[in-house]
């Protein structure tokens, strides 16, 4: 059986790492040669002589290649024998490589020298060294020395310290002269000069990885392979503002500070300052005179012009050569003729600088140039968003893929002039592989990208605000050497694309998503893989399946053959797919749609497909449909509760509250995750879900069926969710019903109507009932607290007792009286209700419509105390005139007394009798029993000791209990006829001899009769 073609690497990691090079110095001469592109460059005209020209540089249209740039640099005239021709790009985009380009392709002549300064040979040593190379001269050979003696005998450390100093005199030594504006105070030794005089400031800038101590490091030793570059110089980073408390700096220091910190323009300006005085800062730290470097480079042309060969100057990065820039600037740009003659040899300089650095050089340079060339070959050529680019990336990217697979040995090994062998001539899986991934112009395989791949992978690490620019080291760094060196082991796993090449590799936002429907199918068909799928059909398909050569690059990858359930859902029918635009929804072409469901629909779209935010106008309206969907179906059965209206139901759930969560919506509403009920996450799915019911709410045809019944399904399974919600809106979880619950126990105990250990049933028409007609016939006895409370409650008691009935059953009609209570619902509330008859509201508070009817309740311990004290006090009073076992006595004994007193003389006032007639009227047919019953009760209270856990429950009973009016009444009467028998007794004794002698002992008689039977003890005394 033939090897099939997947799982396959067709380079070793070690060769790509080799070869692959960011920095054009690195790579041998074999690998660099074969690994060279052309470029793309644009002549681009300089119009004047100033910086802000420079600024605004004039692009040309057309595209030219280094070949043009060679001819035009070795073959245009000079009229002053000095030619500068700048390369401008921006980092990375191959300045350094298009100088050693050149440098190999120009050699040594007699006519001609070649000087050429890498950019890894940043050492000052270094640079004079290539430049002086050929001169003997005593000032420069005291110049080599000079730089020599000071990089062999201090460390970068001292020497950074060096230059802090010498910024600082350059700094003091800068004048406001001629300089208007408020950045005139920065300059002078009470300008930035104050802060490099603190330590504290000093310290901070001599941090390792700043400015100055990689200026220092670099100034003395040559730059390493992989060491990082430093930046060219100052920028508003590198200023001291945020190095921690300002209030340990000098009062002067902070001022600066504090001013650099509010103000932009002066941080700018300061910036700049330290910029301008840098080069002189290295001179002064190097001890090199002023203008050395301008003699040292006439004495090199000088003796060149001698030998009669003009100079070439090859320089790869012009920013970097700190300390001699302007004076090597000077140099380049002195014409070779003084006074008609040819004193100085011709000197052609290719300068490599990035844009920013070009647009600081000094005017006099800037108008040189204008005179003299007129434009700068610029690098900075973004590829036309229609064209792409995709043959050059291909042709540039397929270099590098053929020398990794070829290795360093066989290209050192291919002699000059020599053609690079293609690898994929000699592959065995040639045939397949270009078929599914695709070659280039220059018939290198393209595996393991395919040109939409690479496109993309290009877009992906381009500078955001220019998507569409390729940058040679950004590719080679971030794209081709990733993948082929840390990706080779993943795919001959079978693991790629895995999660480390999608965190790399971010979808740019000029190229499409996959589209939901597509993602949707994804989700369905890899459910487990879902990131894996989505970036190989984005990357490799171009966000489409299928695509060219799919099935075999999926081979390839080791990546499942599409299921045969996993195709697109039922679509829409003869739906238009936009031809440009892809990321477009599909609907965005439908012109039967209304144009603002168009908008909605492609919200939802961007929603799913893209990485950003979205939805910012739908999401309200997602929500509110699922929510009312949920709410529309709810039967009110589980618990059994009334329903409510619509206007009601969008108050519990709607698009403006949080039981619906849509990640990644932006639509207005900050919800919870964790508390929503429905959640919904960021899949194509879930966009086919979307559209459909908003199609649907709006009248038009979902996309598939299923998402209806989606959300029916949807609408059931959260039930018990919409019933919390339900619940919770009108305060009526269980939670809250048992507190509403006690609280009408309470009120109905207040009101002698329950008490504890009642009859269930009892218990519930008590907590059912709205308290009109409730009286409290012995309130007399009760204390006024008492009263008052109860009265309170029962003004507030309708509405408790409506909110419970409501809760637990249903009435005919949204606003009938409930008919029907919820027993199996009610009566577990009521029991834990009744398990305590106190009202303690802990960390969370209850229900307003709970606590209004509470007011009070909670002194119901004290209340209860003191109503206690108020029936033992009534006890002893009815038992000092009253004994136990004569109650119906009483009113007989009394009447006889008034009959006798009537007989005997001792008439009563008319308003006297009928007074005491009518009390002995009020008790003749009252229960006497209700004052054993409270001694009973009393009774019973004294012999339950304060450990036992019951005497609350007790003491409630007997508080509470209803004794109707007869106590009072009792009392009231035996008062009156105590107080009447006394005076009667009293008039009897004064009475003397005869007829009133024999009247008082008569008196005396009915007066002891009836003080035996009440048992009073007084009376018989008396």
């Amino acid at each position: 059986m033939a090897e099939q073609f997947t799982l396959y690497t067709c380079w070793h990691a070690e060769d790509a790492a080799q070869t692959i090079n960011t920095e054009a110095v690195s790579p041998s001469r074999a690998v660099f040669l074969a690994t060279h592109a052309p470029f793309r460059l644009r002549r681009s005209r300089l119009t004047g002589g100033t910086r802000e020209d420079a600024k605004n540089l004039e692009r040309a249209p057309d595209l030219v290649d280094e070949k043009v740039v060679l001819s035009d640099f070795l073959t245009r005239k000079s009229d002053t024998g000095a030619l500068l021709m700048p390369i401008v790009g921006e980092s990375g985009t191959g300045k350094s490589h298009l100088i050693r380009w050149v440098r190999e392709k120009v050699k040594d002549t007699p006519k001609r020298k070649v000087i050429y300064l890498e950019k890894g040979k940043t050492s000052l040593k270094a640079v004079i060294a290539e430049l002086l190379a050929d001169l003997d001269s005593d000032n420069a050979a005291e110049l080599r020395r000079t730089i020599d003696q000071l990089s062999s005998s201090v460390e970068p450390e001292a020497l950074a310290r060096r230059l802090i100093n010498s910024i600082e005199e350059e700094l003091s030594a800068t004048t406001q002269d001629g300089v208007s504006g408020p950045t005139r105070v920065l300059r002078g030794p009470r300008g930035v000069a104050v802060m490099l005089q603190d330590p504290h400031v000093r310290n901070y800038m001599l941090e390792p990885m700043r400015f100055i101590p990689q200026l220092a490091h670099q100034l003395l030793h040559d730059r390493r392979d992989g060491e990082q570059q430093r930046p060219e110089r100052f920028t508003t980073e590198d200023l001291p503002l945020e190095f921690g408390d300002i209030g340990k700096v000098a009062y002067m220091t902070a001022g600066v500070l504090r001013m650099l910190s509010t103000n932009p323009a002066m941080k700018v300006a300061a910036v700049e300052l330290l910029n301008e005085c840098l080069e002189a800062a290295v001179k002064r730290t190097f001890n090199m005179g002023a203008g050395s470097m301008v003699s040292a480079m006439e004495e090199v042309r000088r003796e060149y012009a001698r030998q009669g060969r003009e100079i070439i100057l090859l320089v790869e990065d012009f920013a970097l050569i700190q300390g001699m820039q302007r004076e090597l600037l000077d140099a380049m740009i002195e014409p070779a003729r003084r006074e008609g003659v040819e004193v100085l040899a011709r000197i052609r300089t290719l300068l490599a600088v990035t844009t920013g650095y070009f647009q600081s050089l000094p005017e006099t340079v800037l108008t040189r140039l204008h005179a003299t060339v007129g434009y700068v070959y610029d690098l900075d050529a973004p590829f036309d968003p229609a064209s792409r680019g995709e043959d050059y990336m291909a042709s540039f990217v397929a270099r590098y893929l053929n020398a990794a697979r070829l290795g360093i040995e066989v290209l050192d090994a291919v002699s000059d002039g020599s053609e690079v062998p293609n690898h994929c001539a000699s592959c065995h899986f040639r045939t397949e592989c270009h078929a599914a991934f695709g070659f280039s112009d220059e018939g290198y395989g393209l595996y393991p990208f395919n040109r939409s791949a690479l496109v993309r992978a290009v877009h992906s690490t381009a500078p955001a605000e220019a998507p569409h620019q390729f940058v040679p080291r950004a590719v080679l760094g971030s794209v081709v050497h990733k993948v082929l060196v840390e990706d080779a082991k993943p795919i001959r796993d079978g693991a790629f694309p895995h999660q480390g090449f999608i965190d790399r590799f971010r979808r740019a936002k000029i190229d499409d998503p996959l589209d939901s429907a597509m993602l949707d199918m994804v989700e369905s068909a890899y459910p487990t893989q879902v990131s894996r799928y989505r970036a190989f059909l984005e990357f490799w398909g171009n966000a489409e399946s299928p695509f060219k050569g799919e099935a075999a690059v999926r081979l390839a990858f080791g990546l499942a053959p599409p299921k045969a359930s996993a195709t697109r859902r039922s679509q829409i029918p003869d739906r238009p797919k936009p031809t440009t635009n892809r990321d477009k929804a599909a609907e965005a072409g439908d012109s039967s749609l209304p144009q603002s469901l168009r908008s909605r629909l492609q919200e939802i779209e961007d929603w799913a497909t893209k990485e950003a935010d979205a939805m910012p106008n739908v999401a309200r309206d997602l929500r509110g449909i699922v929510a009312d969907a949920v709410a529309q179906r709810y039967n009110w059965a589980d618990p059994l509760m009334n329903s409510m209206s619509k206007e009601a139901l969008k108050l519990i759930w709607s698009g403006a509250s949080g039981a619906v969560y849509i990640r990644g919506a932006r639509g207005g509403l900050k919800v919870d995750p964790e508390s929503a009920p429905i959640r919904f996450e960021k899949s194509g799915h879930n966009a086919q879900f979307f559209k459909s019911v908003l199609r649907l709410s709006q009248g038009h045809q979902p996309i598939a069926m299923n998402s209806v019944y989606r959300l029916a399904e949807l609408a059931e399974a959260k039930a018990a969710d919409f019933t919390a919600a339900v619940l919770a809106k009108q305060e009526i979880t269980d939670t809250e019903l048992v507190l509403g619950l006690r609280v009408s126990l309470i009120g109905a105990a207040l009101a002698g109507r329950a008490w504890p250990g009642m009859p269930e049933a009892g218990m519930v028409d008590a907590v059912l009932h709205d308290g009109k007609g409730w009286v409290r016939e012995d309130s007399g006895t009760r204390i006024p607290q008492w009263n008052s409370t109860l009265a309170e409650h029962l003004g507030k008691r309708g509405e408790l007792v409506d909110r419970i009935r409501n809760a637990v059953g249903i009435s005919q009609g949204e606003r009938g009286k409930v008919r029907l209570i919820d027993a199996a619902h009610l009566l577990p509330l009521l029991q834990q209700a009744a398990q305590e008859w106190t009202w303690e509201v802990g960390e969370r508070p209850a229900p307003t419509w709970v606590s209004t009817a509470a007011v009070g309740f909670s002194l119901l311990p004290h209340m209860i105390a003191d109503q206690l004290e108020v029936l033992r006090d009534l006890l002893a009073a009815l038992r000092r005139r009253v004994a136990r076992g004569t109650l119906t006595k009483i009113v007989p004994a009394v009447l006889d007394a008034m009959e006798v007193a009537k007989q005997h003389g001792l008439h009563l006032t008319s308003a006297q009798a009928a007074d005491l007639r009518s009390r002995a009227a009020d008790v003749q047919d009252v229960d006497w029993s209700v004052i054993t019953e409270l001694e009973d009760d009393l009774i019973r209270l004294a012999n339950t000791t304060s450990e036992d856990h019951d005497r609350a429950r007790v003491e409630t009973i007997v508080a509470v209990r209803g004794r109707g009016p007869a106590l009072l009444a009792i009392r009231d009467f035996l008062e009156a006829t105590d107080a009447w028998l006394d005076e009667a007794l009293r008039s009897a004794k004064s009475r003397t001899g005869g007829h009133e002698a024999e009247t008082s002992n008569n008196l005396s008689s009915v007066v002891r009769e009836w003080a035996e039977t009440v048992g009073s003890e007084e009376l018989l005394d008396g």
